[in-house]
């Protein structure tokens, strides 16, 4: 599946415009996942059908929700253990500022062990990042796009990276105005890679998973102070410079 590079287009939003921040009442990362829980998910299409234009990828680390879709909600047991699983060992991604501000790589938040319920949350599942024009998995989308590959997830490796290998994935999200700034809606497909790095999914009519990013300030402090755990984290401390 091919993917076209930002071309020339009519000036988009910075991450910090002061007029993507909707301030009380906005949507954040736990209310999009809400929404998701209830199921609302023409609501959210329409978000991310009619998405900001953004004239850069993010940079730094977000707070994330994720919602599987792995499961059909008629199998409501496991649907919900499903979530409460992924809930507890994901928490966002980090974004490395870079040359290109169109090309990126990141790793995403996850807890270290998936048998220890307390074990620190590392950055591991290796991806790169493109802000494209357009993407065929997202025909109707009106704005640009953040597009996340993961075909060579490998870092340490950690067992979830040897998985990615295996059941392969390939991200979509769009920006859109939040509470604390921009806020990303994004979908999963599974699907396989190619020699070359181009994806294919198995089924674009049928996602895997929603998940929602912030990277604003706001949202990571409100994930520290109301949605975390208190298990520990292994933190870039200079964040990665991409050359490119």
């Amino acid at each position: 599946m091919a993917t076209d590079p930002v071309r020339e287009r009519p000036k988009g939003y910075d991450h910090d415009d002061p007029n993507l921040k909707a301030g009380i009442g906005g949507l954040t990362v736990w209310e999009l996942k809400k929404m998701a829980e209830e199921e609302r998910f023409s609501e959210l299409d329409n978000l991310f059908d009619n998405g900001l234009t953004m004239n850069a990828l993010p940079v730094g680390m977000s707070a994330g929700t994720p919602f599987t879709l792995l499961v059909g909600r008629e199998n409501k047991l496991i649907a919900e253990w499903l979530d409460y699983f992924t809930d507890k060992s994901w928490r966002g991604k980090w974004y490395f500022s870079s040359n290109n501000k169109a090309v990126t790589q990141g790793r995403n938040r996850v807890r270290k062990s998936l048998l220890l319920p307390t074990s620190p949350f590392v950055p591991m599942m290796k991806f790169t990042s493109k802000l494209v024009d357009s993407d065929s998995l997202a025909p109707r989308a009106k704005s640009n796009l953040v597009i996340l590959t993961y075909s060579d997830p490998l870092t340490r490796p950690y067992v979830q990276e040897l998985v990615a290998l295996k059941v392969q994935f390939y991200d979509v999200m769009v920006a859109v105005k939040g509470k604390y700034g921009p806020v990303f809606v994004g979908k999963t497909w599974l699907g396989k890679y190619d020699m070359t790095g181009n994806f294919t999914a198995t089924d674009p009519d049928k996602l895997v998973a929603r998940y929602f990013l912030d990277f604003n300030e706001g949202a990571l402090r409100e994930q520290r102070d109301s949605h975390w755990d208190g298990s520990e984290e292994e933190l870039f401390d200079p964040l990665p410079h991409v050359d490119n």
